[in-house]
């Protein structure tokens, strides 16, 4: 038996064999990514495009111009949208309304833009942005959803802000004289219901300082609708007078319950505070309100009470000049000078 066998030596390392991958040739071109031979390389590189490939690619090109030209106005308008949409999922009303006012300068005519805006105006107590709102969105045609519904919610709200045909009818006469209080009373007592009337007698007792009325007319008001802004407004302003503090923070509350950002709520609540002495907390809460909106008249004069009664006497009266420069904003200082002058006591 012949015993020698020969055996191919074993190369643990050894490539293997690497061959063209269009036609086999082992005469591969080194260097490149993908195995090819001279001659299959030659005929891949001179390939013809299609048609169809050049006229997709200049049609992708177009498109990519197009919104080169008009995406960023419609991207900006919906970051907006989306920001104020989620200031409005967490009641920040004041920074959905700024944030849909940019949308809107990019997008006036856009219908989701507007029904989010008739939502915050309304929530700011802004009626005349709601009214616009509500001419824009007349007479078109929208899809029975969530957001149509809520807006729909608040223009039937609305019906409670303004008087009626039977008020109007019945006040005609008043048109440049005031409406007493007997001649509002009497109207009351034939509609029980009109929460638009029981509201503007509460007002004109708070006018003539007789907050007792006031507080009494209220409290019917929020009976029938305990949602009417502008009663739970005034209430917290009357409770303060009446030295009902804790009642004042409570209505005060409930207003930011609705709209975390209430401006008039906010300043109500930062003088009710300054009123149980709580001075440097008040002060903060103006300082608040004051960073959300530093022109609102009520604001610089609540911040100028809160200076007052924490004896920072430069600022109270840097505030009180900025005020002054304007003569809307210079009338909110009458009730403050009051106070500053001690013809008014604040603080018991």
């Amino acid at each position: 038996m012949d015993t020698n066998i020969n055996f191919e030596p074993y190369e643990e390392n050894k490539p293997a064999a690497i061959n063209c991958i269009s036609c086999g040739s082992p005469d591969v071109l080194h260097g490149y990514p993908n195995a090819l031979c001279a001659d299959c390389r030659s005929k891949l590189i001179n390939f013809p495009i299609p048609m169809w490939v050049k006229l997709f690619g200049t049609g992708i090109l177009l498109v990519m111009l197009i919104a080169i030209i008009w995406l960023p106005g419609n991207l900006s308008a919906a970051l907006n949208l989306a920001k104020a949409e989620k200031a409005e999922t967490k009641h920040e009303y004041l920074t959905e309304q700024r944030e849909l006012e940019k949308a809107l300068k990019i997008a006036p005519n856009s219908e989701e833009i507007l029904l989010h805006m008739a939502i915050a105006s309304f929530n700011n107590s802004d009626f005349r942005t709601l009214g616009n709102c509500s001419d824009a969105l007349s007479g078109k045609k929208m899809e029975d959803t969530a957001l149509v519904n809520r807006v729909n919610e608040i223009m039937a709200e609305t019906m409670f802000y303004g008087p009626d045909t039977t008020f109007k009818q019945a006040f005609a006469k008043y048109k440049e004289t005031a409406i007493p209080d007997t001649a509002y009373q009497s109207y009351i007592y034939k509609n029980p219901n009109d929460v638009y009337a029981t509201f503007s007698l509460a007002s004109l007792y708070s006018d003539q300082e007789k907050y007792q009325a006031a507080d009494s007319t209220l409290v019917r008001v929020l009976n029938m609708h305990p949602g009417f802004l502008p009663a739970l407004s005034m209430i917290a302003m009357v409770k303060r007078e009446l030295n009902q503090t804790d009642s004042s923070i409570k209505y005060c509350d409930e207003l930011l319950q609705i709209n975390h950002q209430n401006l008039y709520a906010l300043s109500s609540k930062a003088r009710t505070l300054i009123k149980q002495r709580k001075n440097m907390e008040g002060l903060n809460m103006a300082k608040e309100v004051y960073a959300l909106d530093k022109t609102d008249g009520y604001n610089m004069s609540t911040l100028v009470l809160a200076y007052h009664f924490n004896n920072d006497f430069k600022k109270r009266d840097e505030m009180v000049a900025l005020a002054q420069k304007d003569s809307v904003t210079a009338a909110y200082l009458k009730y403050v000078r009051n106070v500053i002058a001690n013809k008014v006591k604040y603080q018991n």
